[in-house]
């Protein structure tokens, strides 16, 4: 198994518990947030060298400049050039971007829970 499918496994775990915690437990957003912050764990590490890879994992660094396929999977090759040599792929930003906003959703939602405890202890829901 790789990442891909458990990084997907979580996010749509998280939202079918988001569902049950607004339908009937706060407990289960506490869940959802819980399952959230796994899916960002599990985007890391962001590498540089990502835009030189293959989908199937090849490392493409050292292939021949003649060929424009995959000596692996025979998949084609596009290589992704920047201007600035640090800069990640966009590939890699596009991730970086959904880990981020992910997480501030996490937080949100663990937020949302700590308030309707809080609310629940002053008797206030």
């Amino acid at each position: 198994m790789n990442n891909k499918f458990f990084s997907s496994l979580t996010i749509y775990i998280g939202g079918i518990l988001l569902i049950i915690g607004c339908m009937y437990d706060f407990i289960f957003v506490l869940f959802a947030s819980v399952s959230i912050l796994i899916f960002c764990a599990l985007q890391f590490p962001f590498r540089l060298e990502e835009g030189w890879e293959c989908s199937c994992g090849y490392d493409l660094s050292f292939m021949n400049t003649n060929s424009d396929k995959c000596p692996e999977c025979g998949q084609l090759v596009v290589f992704e050039w920047t201007q600035n040599p640090n800069d990640f792929s966009r590939k890699t930003t596009k991730r970086l971007h959904l880990t981020v906003c992910m997480f501030a959703l996490a937080v949100i939602l663990f937020l949302v829970y700590i308030t309707s405890v809080v609310l629940e202890a002053y008797a206030l829901i």
